[in-house]
């Protein structure tokens, strides 16, 4: 958690009643408005850029006007540059926070939208999209506002709000972007909830081509094809990663390939952290201008094996299973694990000297 919760303690009703405003769909402008996706299609999880300079500037915007804040920047040092989901902010500069609670379930100012939900976020004469990767605690209301969000320093500086050290206060517009996505890749027209009941889960997934085979039971299956059944229960995001993964199975593994691409864009060949870093978008996990190493995989996320998705990172290599299935580049367990390139491999192999990390909620 950063400091941006030295503001925190009042407000919390007014946050309550806007939420629950946002949630019967009082406040809209044309499309659904804030609030969880239930019963909306997938979002498009596209952007995070990797230098401010890069956030897409768009004319103003309507929406709902809401209290906000701004946080981090050198004269914000207790806020640091890590998010509560983990991410590096600063790699990541098109981010928000939402407030109200010291978790990703509780911190619902905006009724609890999901990791990587997209808002647009409008300023004076400024919009831009920006992303869920962040929560806070949140504080009293702003010039009658309920005080609802904060914005990561380079976002606010590129919508035009001046750097006041991560003190700056004041009203912003905020609204959904139309929705796009992958609701018939997945074989489902529409998203219902997290099964799982934890927001922390990106529930926005990638537009892979092909429908996604499911299956039954409580782990993914290799099919004859070499490509993976989901698990039918498996949160969205889960199933955005393995549908991302069985469009690129069996392309051809290169040293460097699918590096300097947008995520979204099927490359010719791909290495371990760019197939990887392919299925993580899949997922809604990461912007689609990510570009990592095997050994920035080593900080991502969350320490630790995590209930649906495990990344195991080194300097030299990253690897991760999927609701009990592994994504790597060869068959590292043997003859008998599966296919010998890129792909889903059905065995455990070795991982001393990798790191173990899992996204949020999953």
């Amino acid at each position: 958690m950063n400091g941006r919760n030295r503001h925190s303690g009042h407000g919390l009703l007014a946050v309550v009643a806007l939420a629950a405003m946002f949630a019967i769909g009082v406040l809209v402008t044309g499309f659904s408005m804030l609030g969880g996706l239930t019963g909306q299609a997938l979002a498009d999880c596209d952007g995070g850029r990797s230098n401010p300079a890069a956030i897409a500037l768009q004319a103003p915007g309507g929406g709902a006007t809401v209290g906000a804040t701004e946080y981090g920047g050198p004269g914000d040092p207790s806020s640091g540059t890590v998010g509560s989901s983990g991410v590096n902010l600063e790699r990541f500069p098109d981010s928000y926070a939402e407030l109200g609670g010291n978790t990703f379930t509780s911190a619902d100012a905006l009724g609890g939208l999901p990791y990587g939900t997209p808002l647009r976020i409008t300023w004076g004469q400024h919009s831009a999209i920006a992303y869920k990767r962040d929560i806070g605690l949140g504080g009293g209301p702003i010039d009658g506002h309920p005080r609802v969000i904060d914005l990561w320093w380079q976002l606010a500086r590129a919508l035009g709000i001046p750097y006041e050290n991560g003190e700056w206060s004041g009203v912003v517009k905020l609204e959904r972007p139309p929705l796009t996505g992958a609701g018939n890749t997945l074989g489902q027209s529409q998203l219902a909830a997290d099964p799982s009941g934890d927001t922390g889960a990106a529930a926005c997934a990638a537009p892979v081509g092909g429908p996604l085979p499911v299956t039954d039971g409580p782990r993914a299956v290799i099919e004859p094809n070499d490509l993976a059944a989901a698990p039918a229960d498996a949160p969205a995001a889960v199933k955005g990663i393995i549908a991302a993964g069985n469009e690129i199975v069996g392309k051809p593994y290169v040293y460097g390939g699918g590096h300097g691409l947008p995520l979204s864009e099927v490359a010719p060949s791909y290495d371990c952290s760019s197939s990887v870093a392919h299925l993580l978008w899949g997922g809604g996990l990461l912007a689609v201008n990510t570009d990592m190493t095997a050994e920035e995989f080593e900080s991502w996320g969350l320490p630790g094996p995590g209930k649906w998705v495990t990344l195991y990172a080194s300097s030299d290599h990253v690897f991760m299973y999927v609701a009990g299935i592994r994504w790597d580049t060869h068959n590292a367990a043997g003859p008998d694990d599966g296919p010998p390139g890129i792909g889903w491999h059905p065995l455990v192999r070795e991982d001393i000297g990798f790191v173990a990390r899992h996204p949020v909620g999953l």
